[in-house]
């Protein structure tokens, strides 16, 4: 993309922080963008995210007869309805309905992105909703250049990558050098924001289902669900509250050997979007207990967050068919469980993060921010124990490459959840931080050649 001459066509998909919107209006102001379309909930923004992810409510552009498009893989829609699971207007529609809708989405982004001649995608998170990854893929087959930024654990610093593909593997940012080096706790136990004082309780089903009744049937919803899809929550929550405190187990030996696989919440982006293949973690646990000897087990733990969404009663029937699988009640200790396991395993979970920092070798399914640390060990079929339980690590090696890692990340806040994190946050330098981040989009220099 050049740095002079008309503005750069750009679509953007959130961006809508007080910060990013004031980095985008800057470059807008001065001629180096024009928006083609900007999907977010700030006033600027020309496509309002609950209308047009929740509600369905878009006008249809005509179908656009583009040779590199083709249809759909099979992987790329099971991806689109794993994510879209999050949307309530899914709830109730079938298997066509919702082939249907990813297609209505795709055609109008290939469309849109031909239109308005678009050079470049901008997403502030990796795609989520199921409608952003169909925006993605379109932008992919049409060969766009795609951004996408992930706000990291550590204050003011996120990753920045090309493709979903790439997510792990952060080399590829021509970023800053760190101002002083990290240190790492040699300690399993992180303070994550995030899940401080985090409660849950049982919705009750009945009257989920009178709630949910009212607030679609008797006034508008700003994310409606149809009635097959009320009877369906309904459903899963009645398997939930039964089904979790049938199966779980709260009196757990820590003195056996075993593998702690702590789930992750679900539907959340660090399955959909990074699980690499393995968004269904029960497929994971099929993979791990194939792996381990007959005398150890796995202990499953849910996170704390965990609701009835996509806990139904086949989940638990699944999950009660796997060998040497122990599923653990919520209040057991989860560092008591991890501090005595043989290893630690999750698909991308801040587990594997924990289990390192503390010493731990960790096996990952998916594409987590940490894949590539001392430690850790990414399943494939056909790998031995042994690469597990053999693999060593020195803290400082750890520390190392932990430094390596960040020195890969860029400076400020894209997701404002982040901001409580950040001692001396301020809103005018992170606006000029995202501006220098599209500046360098703009012209090339955020990331090197593809791969």
């Amino acid at each position: 993309m050049s740095t002079t001459g008309s503005p750069t066509p750009t679509v953007f998909w959130g961006w809508h922080s007080e910060s990013a919107i004031a980095a985008v209006d800057a470059r807008k102001a001065t001629g180096r963008i024009r928006v083609a379309a900007w999907f977010g909930n700030a006033p600027g923004c020309t496509h309002r995210l609950n209308p047009f992810v929740h509600q369905f409510g878009f006008d249809a552009r005509p179908r656009l007869d583009h040779p590199l498009l083709g249809p759909l893989a099979a992987e790329e829609l099971l991806t689109f309805c794993d994510m879209y699971s999050r949307v309530s207007r899914s709830r109730g529609l079938s298997i066509q309905e919702l082939q249907h809708t990813a297609y209505c989405y795709f055609h109008y982004f290939a469309q849109l992105l031909c239109d308005e001649a678009v050079k470049l995608v901008m997403f502030s998170s990796p795609p989520h909703f199921g409608v952003d990854y169909l925006l993605y893929i379109a932008a992919r087959k049409l060969g766009i250049e795609t951004v996408f930024c992930y706000q990291t654990l550590f204050p003011d610093r996120f990753f920045v990558v090309r493709r979903l593909e790439d997510f792990g593997h952060f080399e590829d940012a021509i970023a800053e050098p760190l101002p002083a080096p990290l240190s790492i706790e040699r300690r399993h136990e992180k303070e994550l924001f995030y899940m401080k004082s985090v409660k849950t309780r049982p919705e009750r089903a009945f009257a989920s289902l009178a709630n949910d009744m009212r607030r679609n049937l008797l006034r508008a919803s700003s994310k409606p669900m149809s009635f097959a899809g009320m009877i369906e929550k309904y459903r899963e929550n009645r398997a939930w509250n039964t089904g979790y405190p049938r199966h779980s187990v709260s009196d757990v030996s820590l003195e056996v050997p075993y593998v702690y696989f702590p789930l992750q919440l679900q539907p959340e982006m660090t399955t959909s979007s990074l699980g690499a293949g393995y968004a269904d973690q029960l497929t994971a646990l099929e993979c791990l207990t194939r792996l381990i000897p007959e005398d150890w087990l796995i202990y499953v733990k849910e996170n704390p967050k965990q609701t009835h969404r996509q806990r139904g009663a086949s989940f638990f029937r699944r999950l009660s068919a796997i060998p040497r699988v122990r599923y653990v009640d919520k209040q057991v200790n989860t560092y008591a469980l991890l501090k005595n396991a043989r290893f630690v395993s999750a698909v991308t979970g801040t587990a594997g993060w924990e289990a390192v920092s503390g010493g731990k070798p960790a096996l990952v399914f998916g594409r987590p921010w940490y894949l590539r640390l001392p430690g850790i060990v990414p399943y494939r079929p056909g790998m031995t124990l042994d690469e597990i339980t053999r693999c060593s690590f020195s803290h400082e090696a750890l520390e190392a490459a932990f430094n390596e890692l960040m020195a890969c990340s860029l400076p400020g806040v894209i997701d404002p959840v982040y901001q409580q994190i950040v001692s001396d946050y301020d809103a005018a330098r992170n606006a000029t931080r995202l501006g220098e981040l599209l500046d360098r989009a703009l012209d090339g220099r955020l990331l090197r050649s593809a791969r």
